[in-house]
Parts: structure tokens; C-alpha cells; sequence
């Protein structure tokens, strides 16, 4: 027993040596650094500092890059190089998983530079660092379900694709950010539906009738409504309230005709 039990935990080790070895991100959540105008080029200390740290984030050193792009700062501090620089360390700290502090870079540097052009870049790659928070040590291991986690970081994330998309509307990101925002309403409303199932458990009727009102009004084009409007039918029947078990029933028979649970 105790030979299985150590080839267990030998196992998991394992995993999570070479998870913590890697990036660790699916290609589709790897933005890349911020792109810029080529700074590598240019002569003079700064940019040869700048070719070394690019050349340490390009090979996935992050460690290195972010000490390179630190002494970088330090000796200067003003212009191109260190705003780029700025914004490479939020990205080398991403691929990591330091993401608090992946968030703090960035918020340094939107603060430093709010009229730079890549801005956009700045704020999707904060949707993307809020999207990722809430990662728990195993999750390369055992999915993760987004619905069942606190929703306070899937908010911070759609906060942020709302901004880019508001401020930049031609951006190159806002594409993947207004997709990335279908997935996180219908994440939101599906923790809202699992709340008011609870709910329905325990025969709590009434907090059901209100969640389900409230995901439907909050997330009126999620994908899981027609759930909400099933359940809500059978919360109001429980209470006797016919009319309104008919008009939430009515309601799905119109908005959602293929859906046939009920």
C-alpha cells in the first residue's frame, strides 16, 4: 500500500515539476510580447540591453529577462526602452503565473503611459492575467470549472475587454477580447444557475425565483437561459404562483423553440 501511495504523490511530483518548467499556457492564451518598433537595433548601452533581455524573453528565460529588463530601467529610466520594457516584464510575469504581479506591472504602466499606442495591448493582456487568476496548483492535472470558482477575477476580466474595447476600437485584439467575453458571461451565468439549483435543493423557492430573475437580466444572451427559465417555471409551481410558472414557460417556448426540457 505504502509502494502505491509514494508512486502517487512520485507521480504528481512529477506533473508539476514540468508543468512549473514550461509557460504553461495553451498557444491560444499566449499573446506574445507587446509588438513595437524594433528597439533592438538602435546603438548605445540602452539598446544593447534591450537585444539581451528580448533575447533571454524570446528563448523563455523569463527569470533572466525580467532581472535584464530591471537594470535596464534602472539606468534609464525615460524613453522607448524602458516603456517597452515595462510592458515585456507584465508579459515574462504572465508566463509564469505571477500574475499579481503580472497585474501591478501593468497598472504602473498604464498609469506611466496612458496615451501610448499600445495601450490596447496593456489592457487585453490584463483580461487575459484576470482570466487565468483563480489557477489552482493542480490544474494541469484536474480541468478547472469556471462556474464553480469566486467570480471576482472573471469580472476584473471583462471589465478589462470592455475597456479595450471602448477605448480602442480598432485594435487588433478586440476580436479575441469580444470572444473571450461570450465565454465569460455565459461562465458568470452558469455560477449564477448552479446557485439558484442550490437553491431549489433546499426549497428555497423564493431565493430561487430571484437569482434565476437576475442571471436573466444581467446575462440576457447567455447560453444557459433556457435553463434558468426551466427552473424558474418549476420554482414559481412549487409556490403555486401558476401564472408565472405559464409566463416563464411561455417565454422559453418563444425565445428558445428547440429547447424542449420543460
Amino acid at each position: 500500500m505504502k509502494s502505491v501511495y509514494f508512486t502517487t504523490l512520485s507521480a504528481i511530483a512529477l506533473a508539476l515539476s514540468l508543468t512549473a518548467c514550461s509557460s504553461g499556457l495553451p498557444k491560444e492564451d499566449d499573446p506574445g510580447p507587446a509588438p513595437a518598433r524594433d528597439l533592438s537595433n538602435e546603438a548605445g548601452e540602452a539598446g544593447e540591453l534591450f537585444t539581451k533581455a528580448r533575447e533571454s524573453l524570446n528563448k523563455g528565460q523569463y527569470d533572466t529577462a525580467v532581472l535584464e529588463y530591471e537594470s535596464l530601467e534602472a539606468s534609464y529610466p525615460f524613453g522607448e526602452h524602458a516603456a517597452q520594457a515595462r510592458l515585456d516584464v507584465a508579459y515574462a510575469y504572465y508566463q509564469q503565473s505571477e500574475l499579481d504581479n503580472a497585474i501591478a506591472t501593468l497598472d504602473r504602466y498604464l498609469k506611466l503611459y496612458p496615451q501610448s499606442e499600445q495601450a490596447d495591448y496593456a489592457h487585453y493582456l490584463k483580461g487575459l492575467v484576470n482570466f487565468s487568476r483563480g489557477k489552482s496548483l493542480f490544474e494541469s492535472l484536474v480541468p478547472r470549472k469556471l462556474d464553480q470558482l469566486d467570480q471576482a477575477w472573471l469580472r476584473a476580466s471583462l471589465a478589462d475587454f470592455d475597456t479595450l474595447e471602448r477605448k480602442y476600437p480598432e485594435s487588433t485584439f478586440v476580436e479575441d477580447a469580444a470572444s473571450r467575453k461570450l465565454q465569460i458571461i455565459d461562465h458568470m451565468a452558469r455560477h449564477e444557475l448552479n446557485t439558484a439549483k442550490y437553491y431549489f435543493t433546499r426549497s428555497a423557492m423564493v431565493a430561487v425565483i430571484n437569482r434565476v430573475n437576475s442571471m436573466l437580466e444581467q446575462f440576457p444572451d447567455s447560453s444557459v437561459n433556457p435553463e434558468g427559465l426551466v427552473l424558474l417555471a418549476r420554482a414559481h409551481r412549487a409556490l403555486g404562483n401558476e401564472k408565472s410558472a405559464d409566463a416563464a414557460s411561455e417565454l422559453l417556448r418563444e425565445r428558445y423553440p428547440d429547447f424542449t426540457r420543460i
